[in-house]
């Protein structure tokens, strides 16, 4: 046995005095009265008051003793020396992964069970045996370093929540491995959780406390968008759900755009089946709306979290385009076809360099303007036919494709097979010039069809694109490649990424750009949006562990991302502990303090009340003095 606050012995000093005080003398007050025969009972017991005559009344005097001893040993904390050993430290696991969110077939989550048995450790928290406290999610997190201050780890406990994030339990820890290595004596690490967990290998000794039962669960394990490639105005959804149970499970799931169902698909699955559903037009946003895409199982499981999914449609802002061209009917075709951009046509005669920075890219159809200098140019150009790139005025004819860089932003999705070419500019591969960094995403042999420059200045990325061919030489307005070619070009000019990142996994770190701040209030139903607090908003990086959309502040402008669970390793709740969903109680800890989640002292406590009330009603029967 070793007493975690063994300060609280020196309060035996105090027993003398309750001995002292059990054998005061009562001081009688005198009283003149015509007759002693009726105070004869009230002379009898006063001479029992003597010392050795209240001595024989020991029951009063031990019942009093052993009441100031057990609270006493109440407030030393008294533990067993198997579970508190001298210098002793224990890192203490609480596993918050999403899969801890669910609930038993009593009603209580994994997450309740593990607090529970959590806080029977953390009570035990003392000079002699100091703990920490860790989380697993996304990644490790320190609540609470080595200390043996027992109110800190209650409160810490308290305000403990689960997450929807995945993840594993290894980098959690190897970092509980590396706390203990910095402290001398004896370590251990205790880890609450449901998923099985390999206790050997690792420097400090390892227990597991299982809190899971094995339970079937529906899950949707991916849900995403893009652009149709011959409409990039609307989508493609594609949808994944899994059946990790042993049942046929049945149901429908339902696709809602901003809050309105637009359609319903049924599911039969079988046990450990899965089903991939393609929703396949769903229609871009456009103005104030938000694009939330939420796709939900009309099916009642243990796991809620993975239920529902949550995706984010572009909203595409068009692009104002300045066209400056005699005239070129497929062009000028092509941009008023395409919703995302807006464009103005102007004749050459008309155009002044000045006036490219007023417009998201300008397009030079067959134009060169003079004094127009890449050096000191400003906006985005694409330039068509006519370059700024010197040559020898020498043309290529039937120049056959033999080099496409498949990854560059130009040529995404671009199939340019059997497309015919009657002659292009013979050019030569640009040299530095202003600080521009050129490429060839398309060529001829050694001499280049397209090429693509860019370069920051003053803090904004410039473009520029230039095609060695005249449109109106090919056949290419009459391919589909035509309008990918353009639109992939215009979108890039204008600074748009099409691959840009709007969804995230529960844990992931977001990494926030200096003119960047994110939301960290999450959303998941359509209402009218609260005013945001400046103090909810994070910056340089944050990570989300709820799922929902969050809002993505850059600079002036705002748009919407998705966090959602997507692991195949949360979802299957019948992976639990060997122990096969029982409670194992760990080593060194008693099984009625795990089953209560109260330490020592509180019993100790309890039993000094129970005595006390008994003298109490002893003494009221004049059991005792």
């Amino acid at each position: 046995m070793t007493l975690l606050t063994p300060f609280a012995l020196w309060f035996l000093t105090i027993i003398p005095v309750i001995v002292l005080l059990y054998l005061l003398k009562l001081k009688r007050r005198q009283v003149q009265v015509s007759t002693l025969m009726f105070w004869q009972r009230i002379l009898q017991e006063n001479r029992r008051r003597a010392l050795f005559q209240r001595l024989r009344q020991w029951l009063s005097l031990l019942l009093h003793l052993l009441i100031f001893l057990l609270i006493l040993f109440a407030l030393a904390k008294p533990e067993f020396d198997r579970f508190v050993r001298k210098g002793a430290f224990t890192v203490l696991i609480l596993d918050t992964r999403s899969r801890m969110e669910a609930i038993e077939k009593n009603g209580a989550s994994r997450f309740e069970k593990a607090k529970k048995l959590l806080a029977a450790y953390t009570s035990r928290a003392g000079d002699q045996n100091q703990m920490a406290l860790l989380v697993a999610r996304g990644s490790p997190e320190v609540i609470v370093p080595f200390s043996g201050d027992e109110k800190v780890f209650q409160q810490a406990v308290e305000k403990l929540e689960p997450s929807d994030a995945s993840g594993d339990l290894d980098s959690t820890i190897h970092l509980a491995d590396e706390l203990l290595a910095s402290r001398r004596g004896p370590g251990r690490i205790v880890v609450f959780t449901d998923s099985r967990v390999q206790t050997t290998g690792h420097k400090a000794q390892l227990e597991t406390v299982a809190v899971g039962s094995p339970l079937n669960n529906l899950a949707i394990t991916r849900f995403a968008t893009r652009p149709l490639p011959a409409s990039p105005q609307t989508a493609q959804v594609l949808l994944e759900i899994r059946n990790f149970g042993d049942k046929v499970a049945t149901g429908n799931v339902e696709l809602y755009f901003d809050g309105k169902l637009i359609d319903v698909k049924p599911f039969n699955l079988q046990p450990g089946g899965h089903k991939i559903d393609v929703f396949p037009s769903v229609p871009s946003t456009f103005g104030n709306s938000r694009g939330w895409l939420t796709a939900r199982l009309d099916t009642e499981d243990p796991l809620s979290c993975d239920n529902e999914a949550y995706a984010v449609l572009p909203n595409h802002e068009p692009s104002h385009v300045l066209l400056v061209t005699r005239g070129n009917w497929f062009i000028e075709k092509m941009l008023a076809a395409d919703d995302l951009v807006k464009f103005d046509l102007l004749t050459p005669d008309a155009f002044q360099a000045s006036m490219a920075k007023n417009f998201d890219t300008v397009i030079l159809d067959n134009v060169l303007p003079g004094g127009l200098r890449l050096e000191n140019a400003e906006g985005n150009f694409l330039f068509i036919n006519k370059t700024p790139f010197a040559g020898d005025g020498k043309s290529i004819d039937q120049p056959l494709i033999t080099d496409i860089d498949t990854t560059s932003p130009l040529m995404r999705m671009v199939n340019l097979k059997n497309v015919t070419f009657l002659r292009a500019a013979e050019i030569p591969f640009p040299g530095p010039v202003g600080n521009w960094n050129f490429t060839a995403p398309l060529r001829s042999f050694d001499h280049p069809l397209v090429i693509t420059g860019s370069r920051e200045i003053d803090g904004e990325d410039q473009h520029m694109a230039a095609f060695a061919f005249d449109i109106a030489d090919s056949d290419l307005p009459l391919r589909v490649a035509f309008p990918l070619l353009m639109s992939n070009t215009l979108e890039w000019l204008s600074g748009k990424k099409a691959d840009e990142t709007s969804s995230y996994k529960a844990g992931d770190i977001i990494d926030l750009q200096p003119d960047q701040s994110l939301w960290v209030e999450p959303q998941r139903k359509f209402l009218p949006l609260p005013k945001i607090d400046p103090g909810k908003m994070a910056r340089h990086s944050y990570q989300p562990l709820k799922n929902g959309f969050y809002l993505l502040h850059t600079g002036a402008t705002a748009r919407w991302i998705a966090v959602n669970t997507f692991s195949e390793a949360e979802s299957n709740l019948r992976a639990v502990q060997e122990s096969g969903g029982q409670e194992r109680t760990p080593s060194g800890i008693p099984a009625f303090a795990l089953f209560t989640a109260r330490p020592m002292w509180n019993y100790l406590a309890l039993a000094a009340f129970v005595l006390f009330s008994i003298e109490w009603w002893l003494y009221h029967r004049r059991r005792t003095e």
